[in-house]
């Protein structure tokens, strides 16, 4: 069970610090319409984790109007006056802002919270991932790393590791029984070898076949199972998730300063 503990170090908490997230800003090879979807999925991982009142760029763009938003917003991001000039604007005294770019074959998303009553920064976040899909699967951690506030917990590894397992032990039986198969096969062939040069030591010609028939299907009991436990294992090995662990108690701003908040 996941329980969240926040003690306020100020005298009494009030509203949820505010929070703006700004449009990504697209590197090279990049294009707008890719970074608007995953400034969108940004902004609902911060409402989801709670610990701000989120303003996301169309809230933005409503409360400015259009000339007051290209005003702010066009300015240079790195320039922490430009960041308190639109916290003040808005209200707001963090602000999120970040870039998508390539880097060869891979995507990368950079991600920086500036808290403007301390012009520095809050926390920084970078994301390496070959694809936009798999940049999206670390957004949960990656929000909470630039934004210094717990991460939540890492996907359950339980079904990979009991793939893992069965893959393991289903691999193991296949190979030991198609040795003993292997075995029994070298038994009979010298058996037989040694009948035909010595009257009477072979039984019969049925119990012969039956005994071939039984070593057929021995054999492909065990390449069944070395298969389905190789493929078992693969499976596993490909749900595994990357590690995704994350402090179990972090500092996370409120509305009067800085609280601790942690998952026991």
């Amino acid at each position: 069970m996941l329980l969240t503990l926040l003690v306020a170090l100020t005298a009494t908490a009030t509203e949820k610090p505010k929070l703006v997230v700004l449009e990504l800003t697209p590197g090279a090879g990049v294009e707008k319409t890719l970074t608007a979807p995953l400034t969108d999925a940004i902004t609902n991982e911060l409402q989801a984790h709670g610990y701000f009142d989120v303003m996301s760029s169309r809230d933005v763009q409503a409360l400015l109007g259009m000339e007051r938003q290209r005003e702010l917003l066009g300015c240079n991001d790195a320039s922490k006056s430009c960041m308190t000039e639109i916290s003040g604007a808005l209200g707001a005294r963090f602000i999120l802002s970040g870039s998508l770019a390539r880097l060869g074959d891979a995507w990368q998303l950079t991600l920086t919270t500036l808290d403007s009553q301390k012009a520095q920064p809050l926390g920084r976040a970078t994301r390496l991932a070959r694809t936009l899909e798999a940049l999206r699967t670390m957004l949960p951690f990656a929000v909470a790393e630039a934004t210094s506030t717990p991460a939540p917990p890492p996907p359950s590894r339980l079904l990979p590791f009991t793939l893992l397992g069965v893959g393991a032990a289903a691999s193991l039986f296949g190979i030991v029984w198609g040795a003993l198969s292997l075995s029994q096969e070298q038994q009979l062939a010298t058996l037989l070898d040694a009948g035909a040069n010595t009257p009477g030591l072979l039984g019969t010609r049925d119990s012969y076949r039956a005994q071939l028939q039984n070593l057929e299907t021995q054999r492909w009991v065990a390449v069944g199972a070395l298969g389905a436990g190789v493929a078992a294992i693969i499976i596993g090995a490909v749900l595994l998730p990357a590690d995704g662990s994350s402090a179990a108690i972090a500092v996370v701003p409120t509305g009067n300063g800085l609280g601790l908040a942690g998952r026991f």
